[in-house]
């Protein structure tokens, strides 16, 4: 088992990584044309978004998942068209300033410490497609792995968390999420679409820090090897599909003088239904969608700053009716992989039931309240209360 702390800025920001649209994987769902002249175009793509959210204890004004990005399209010669995205999230509520006291003579100054950007890097691909022979990508974007996991990652609040994709705050070191620095490949043949994926970073050393924050100083390393990952969908109908996939990586080195060579995998499996109207063409969608996702992964949850095997699954039910609701139910499970040798060494097993009611006052413009209703298991009291119930409300506005 690797034990580590790592101080990752996308870690601190993990409510920030679970909700986010399948672009790579569905197209641009809808987007604002800002200029075409038949060979060339340029989208804006995005959405706005602000949330009331209650933790259990406090209630907070959030930003939910704010983005913009932009789509480039060129047509090129032999049937061939190259493309490009970039993607940002906006912190739209605050400015994550601190505050320092600085003494003086005859009294102190308070200045203000910036904490963290307004924007951050979420994509950043480029591109080649062919209809016969497939696409191919370079970059920062969603990895063949979240074909699967997407199937239930789809509400506003509460979503994605046992799908074992985020791994490290996006999942982009490992590859599953929002995969750095990987080479992608897809194409359908008839009704099976694949994806094979290879992520690799220049330089692929993983920061470590003790419990206090404090950099490593008895001359422990670690690497994340490249990775690699793959994925099959098969569509039975228009509506139908079943899909699977992998990814893997290897961590190397030492800590503390112990050698290290351990596997980071996820195998899973998932099912779809229908389609929920954030991640359909236009955002045109109604009726039944269902959505379903199970994983086994191999030192791929972080729990307490230590990595775990672990079994997870996830199921979505939701109802689009003609007068713009959408009522959902979501119900996920997480299991860790404890035993005499791991941190946890109880049972430690988090479960929970999103209710949710969304209101399309437009298609842009969506309205929800989502609850989040705790039944979680562990032996560890510590952790058991930090899986309280939760509460949001919020508004979203698509561009």
């Amino acid at each position: 088992m690797v034990s580590l702390n790592l101080k990752v800025d996308e870690m601190k920001k993990t409510l920030l990584a679970l909700m986010i649209p399948s672009l790579l994987l569905m197209g641009t769902t809808q987007a604002v044309e800002l200029y075409n002249d038949q060979t060339n175009s340029v989208n804006m793509i995005g959405w706005l978004g602000f949330a009331a959210l209650n933790d259990g204890h406090e209630t907070s004004v959030i930003d939910n998942f704010s983005r913009v990005g932009f789509r480039f399209d060129r047509q090129e010669k032999n049937g061939w068209s190259s493309f490009a995205h970039t993607e940002w999230g906006i912190n739209m509520v605050t400015s994550d300033d601190g505050l320092i006291y600085t003494q003086g003579q005859g009294g102190g100054q308070l200045s203000a410490s910036k904490n963290s950007d307004f924007l951050f890097n979420r994509l950043g691909y480029v591109g080649m497609s062919h209809e016969k022979w497939g696409k191919i990508s370079f970059g920062k974007q969603w990895g063949a792995y979240y074909d699967v996991a997407y199937t239930t990652d789809v509400l506003n609040a509460f979503t994605g968390w046992s799908v074992g994709a985020y791994t490290f705050g996006d999942g982009g070191l490992t590859g599953a999420g929002r995969a750095d620095a990987a080479l992608q490949y897809r194409n359908t043949f008839g009704n099976l679409h694949v994806a094979v994926q290879y992520a690799s970073k220049q330089n692929s050393d993983v920061a470590l820090y003790d419990g206090s924050g404090a950099p490593l100083k008895d001359g422990s390393e670690l690497s994340f090897e490249p990775s690699y990952g793959a994925s099959v969908t098969y569509n039975f109908t228009d509506k139908f599909k079943v899909l699977a996939g992998f990814n893997r990586g290897d961590f190397t080195g030492n800590l503390a003088g112990q050698e290290v060579d351990n596997t980071n995998q996820i195998i899973g499996i998932g099912a779809q239904y229908g389609s929920f109207y954030q991640y359909a063409p236009g955002r045109d969608a109604d009726g039944l969608y269902v959505g379903f996702n199970a994983h086994k992964s191999e030192q791929n949850e972080l729990v307490g700053g230590d990595l775990y095997d672990s079994t997870g699954a996830e199921f979505i039910v939701a109802y689009q009716y003609d007068n713009g609701f959408v009522p959902t139910v979501l119900l996920t499970y997480q299991d860790l992989d404890t035993d005499v040798d791991t941190a946890i060494q109880g049972k430690w097993t988090r479960q929970f039931a999103v209710l949710g009611l969304h209101y399309r006052y437009s298609r842009d413009t969506i309205m929800y309240v989502e609850a989040k209703i705790d039944f979680s298991s562990m032996d560890d009291k510590a952790y058991e209360d930090l899986q309280d119930n939760n509460y949001a409300v919020g508004i979203r506005y698509f561009f």
